[in-house]
């Protein structure tokens, strides 16, 4: 598991509070007339955010699809077991007592 992975939520977390404060900059700089560097840093910071926040989603994706998954193969094996325990019985009562 990356490191990415592995703080993902706080990563989520960090992203959507810089894009939402970045957000309120970019109006207060419009607004007192301070067009310039900080204005383009907040527009790069949501930018980046916003990435992030796409690839945490996708990551969140590939991991309900890998459950997915995995829950279907233990139900063909639990399937499977239930299958081979039923067939056993049925050998044992089928078989004449000795």
């Amino acid at each position: 598991m990356s490191l990415f992975e592995e703080h993902i939520d706080e990563i989520e977390i960090a992203a959507k509070t810089a894009s939402w404060l970045c957000f309120i900059a970019i109006f207060a700089l419009v607004f007192t007339g301070h067009v310039g560097v900080p204005l383009a840093i907040a527009v790069v910071v949501i930018w980046v955010s916003r990435i992030t926040l796409y690839r945490i989603g996708e990551t969140r994706t590939r991991w309900d699809e890998e459950h997915a998954e995995e829950r279907e193969l233990l139900r063909e094996q639990q399937r499977a077991n239930r299958e081979r325990e039923l067939r056993l019985q049925i050998q044992r009562l089928q078989r004449p007592d000795r």
